[in-house]
């Protein structure tokens, strides 16, 4: 199977929470050749098995962090 990260240093980054890191994982596998993804926040609360309230912060933590950007209804990962 393929592997999704490309950038082991967000793993490997101690200030970035575990739970935000999953989700850049989920994210990853989403995007296209382009980086960019649209998953709906239910299906990433399905996939990691959080709530969508969990999911809406940690997107907010990936923001934050400059690791996502949204453009339109996509997401744009770094």
């Amino acid at each position: 199977s393929e592997m999704c990260i490309r950038d082991s240093n967000i793993i490997l980054a101690p200030d970035i929470t575990l739970q935000a890191k999953a989700l850049y994982s989920a994210l990853a596998c989403y995007a296209n050749g382009e980086r960019t993804c649209f998953p709906s926040i239910s299906t990433l609360s399905n996939d990691l098995n959080v709530s969508e309230s969990t999911i809406k912060r940690l997107i907010k933590e990936l923001k934050t962090k400059n690791l996502i950007k949204r453009i339109g209804r996509k997401l744009l990962i770094k």
